[in-house]
């Protein structure tokens, strides 16, 4: 995806970062065009293959919870790698100097396999069930990972999930109101009436927030998961909040096993975090000057996201 936030970078500039931190120039250098936020690249050399990610320059505006999201899947990364078995990246290098590009950047070594967006299109539905299977018990790992607030990474500052979810939205909302963004009527407050619902998250587990599948590798013969990437918009939060809660498939649900989606609140919970996600796409789609097929897309689940939210006004239950 084209986006303003991925700055130019010349051929000369990736070659001086790879003979920095990795010695040599590149043989190979092939531009990684999925993302939608960081420049990256592929840097192919002699012994091993590596991706380059640069972030988004200074003059660049981003939304709020973006401030520093190249720090935090750093950091993430390594918290992760720390604390988990699960197959992450090694991080190579974590360049702040501004010395080469004008930006942050870090280098981390290639995890093998393939993203399962490319390898699902040929799976039997036995194949897709025994990947959803290993992302449930991957989830379940990584949410074992407890912090000591509610926030995103670099900054959990609030005490509970509920002050913490009206902060982001909050952030968003000047995010909105900072461009001027046409929203239907009510986006923001269709979500009051349900928010007592967030009492039920009493402690903050960490939550990857993007692992959707293009960021999942697998192996394309064993279809075993060999590395989960970009969780730069990780979050110490619920972790109902994880995209792939949205419609999970029962082979995701019995990987996890915890009964996450037992709790009373929990169509409400969901339903607040399809707003917020439907919020965030509809606004960035102005800051990032998307196409319009995007943003129509973005208006569209923002517009069904309110109308879930409308159902019920119960504040505990919603019927959906």
């Amino acid at each position: 995806m084209d986006s303003i936030t991925k700055p130019p970078v010349s051929q000369e500039q990736l070659e001086r970062i790879c003979e920095k931190h990795l010695g040599a120039k590149p043989l190979l250098v092939r531009e990684l065009k999925d993302g939608w936020f960081n420049a990256a690249f592929q840097l192919t050399l002699p012994e091993a293959d590596f991706v380059l990610k640069i972030a988004p320059s200074d003059d660049v505006r981003v939304l709020r919870y973006e401030q520093n999201l190249m720090e935090a899947e750093v950091g993430v990364t390594l918290t992760v790698k720390a604390c988990t078995d699960l197959p992450v990246p090694e991080v190579i290098a974590f360049d702040r100097t501004r010395e080469e590009v004008a930006s942050d950047y870090f280098i981390a070594a290639c995890v093998p396999g393939v993203p399962l967006e490319q390898a699902k299109v040929d799976f039997t539905p036995e194949e897709r069930a025994f990947v959803d299977r290993q992302i449930g018990a991957h989830l379940k790992n990584l949410h074992i990972i407890k912090g000591q607030a509610f926030g995103t990474f670099n900054e959990p500052v609030y005490s509970t999930w509920t002050d913490a979810f009206n902060g982001v939205m909050e952030d968003l909302k000047r995010d909105q109101q900072d461009q001027d963004i046409d929203l239907p009527q009510g986006a923001f407050e269709s979500a009051t009436p349900h928010l007592g619902a967030l009492a039920e998250v009493e402690s903050p587990a960490l939550i990857h927030w993007d692992l959707w599948d293009p960021n999942i590798f697998v192996d394309s013969t064993s279809k075993r998961i060999t590395g989960l990437i970009d969780f730069e918009r990780a979050m110490w939060a619920d972790p109902l909040m994880e995209g792939n809660f949205m419609k999970p498939s029962p082979a995701l649900l019995d990987g996890y096993e915890l009964a996450i989606t037992q709790a009373p609140g929990t169509p409400a919970r969901r339903a607040l975090y399809d707003l917020y996600l439907s919020l965030i796409m509809v606004i960035e789609s102005t800051y990032r000057r998307f196409p319009a097929d995007h943003e129509k897309m973005s208006r569209d689940f923002l517009d069904n996201s309110i109308a879930a939210l409308n159902v019920s006004k119960t504040g505990s239950r919603l019927l959906v």
